[in-house]
């Protein structure tokens, strides 16, 4: 019987399975490709590890840290192993895996879930048009392009203002295509300021806010697409529609957390992020399941998903010791006014005096009051100088002012 299966060997796994594994906990991380790192593997540019590190890192540089962890910790690492099933049977999990050996199957007394998310394809925002070949997702792109030294195209349209998208036009930028357009619904770019500035404006990248790409031309290849303006709504403005002759299109159009597997096992999910819920523990609705970074919510930064293992870690811990009261209270958290998602979204009473309370703005406002309601009115305020739906925030909650409270709502004024 192993103490703890983490699933997913990205960086909040690997972080969590270190944390684990030096604990003293008997770990084994599962992995489904052939090398650890996940997407760190195809992020060749810095910016990782500024948190964490003080140090801006590539991000194979940021996971060989972890990976050295690991192997100190004495964590087990399997390979080319793909979770094919889970069943909880009474006090511990029974995980049925795929290798290139065949079927096998492992027991563990509490599961890690770290399979992050995936990207949205052409079909979810309703693009048309035909299906042609040279129409591709951000990441995609950057494993072609980072770790192949294959270039989709020379003359790309990519759709979306976000981080990666930022990041990839940088990228074929540098690579010397011959043309590039970026187009997003969006007033201005949703990732972060430091992406805007220097993956496009300081490098004069034509961009078109408003704009989306409404179908896509070619038979066997990517030959134009038809793009057109959008309103505030983003609902497409008839007679705004132009041709515009292209080669290849990249979506970068959001991240989906990977919940479907957590799910199966019974796990409630949030409508609003689209990943599990979870206690401040991190702890899901299954007892003595788990799950950490972009599977609870897209974080922006990946030192704040490592951060949420080292806090899971800790509560696997408690677990295992046996130190979770089962018949504990708890506060369901609820995003209230100008505030699109809470996580956690239930906190219950043990452990840490202080919780980390992350929430993603649903407005762009300057010097804003961030506010927590419970039952006889304001319980605690914040004031934020800045907040934009682009940056996930935090703050830090005594949980003493939400005793007594079985619902708070957080909002922004």
């Amino acid at each position: 019987m192993i103490d703890v299966v983490v699933v997913g060997g990205g960086p909040s796994g690997l972080a969590a399975a270190s944390e684990l594994g030096a604990m003293g906990h008997d770990v084994l991380l599962l992995e489904r490709e052939d090398e650890l790192g996940g997407l760190l593997n195809q992020c060749i540019h810095d910016g990782f590890g500024t948190i964490l590190f003080s140090e801006s890192l590539s991000g194979p540089e940021f996971a060989d840290i972890f990976m050295n962890r690991i192997e100190r910790a004495g964590v087990k690492v399997r390979l080319e192993t793909y979770m094919r099933s889970v069943e909880k049977i009474e006090d511990h999990f029974v995980i049925s895996t795929v290798t290139p050996e065949g079927v096998e199957t492992f027991e563990s007394r509490a599961l890690v879930y770290a399979i992050g998310c995936r990207e949205r394809n052409r079909f979810e925002i309703e693009i048309g048009g035909t299906r042609p070949a040279g129409v591709f997702t951000a990441g995609t792109v950057q494993r072609l392009v980072n770790l192949y030294g294959f270039l989709p195209g020379k003359q790309p349209v990519i759709v979306g203002g976000g981080d990666v998208g930022m990041i990839v036009a940088r990228h074929l930028y540098l690579e010397g295509v011959e043309s590039l357009l970026m187009v997003y619904p969006e007033d201005f770019f949703s990732g972060l300021p430091r992406n805007a500035q220097q993956c496009v404006l300081d490098l004069d990248i034509p961009y078109k806010p408003r704009t989306t790409v409404k179908r896509i031309f070619g038979d066997k290849k990517v030959k134009a697409v038809e793009l057109v303006e959008v309103d505030k709504d983003w609902n497409m403005i008839e007679g705004t529609e132009k041709i515009y002759s292209c080669d290849s299109v990249i979506l970068s159009v959001g991240l989906v957390p990977y919940s479907e597997k957590v799910e199966e096992l019974g796990a409630e999910i949030d409508p609003a992020t689209g990943g599990p819920v979870i206690n401040e523990h991190f702890e899901t609705t299954v007892d003595g399941v788990f799950s950490v970074g972009n599977l609870i919510q897209i974080f922006d930064y990946v030192d704040d998903a490592v951060k949420s293992s080292y806090t899971a870690a800790e509560g696997v811990d408690r677990f295992l010791k046996g130190s979770f009261d089962k018949t504990r209270s708890h506060t369901v958290l609820n995003p209230g006014e100008h505030v699109k998602t809470v996580t956690p979204q239930r906190i219950e009473y043990e452990g840490k005096d202080e919780i980390t309370l992350f929430f993603r703005p649903g407005v762009e406002k300057e010097n804003v009051e961030v506010r927590l309601l419970g039952k006889n009115g304001i319980l605690k305020s914040f004031k934020k100088r800045y907040v934009r739906p682009s940056t996930l925030e935090d703050i830090k909650i005594p949980k003493s002012v939400l005793s007594g409270n079985p619902e708070v709502v957080i909002d922004v004024r």
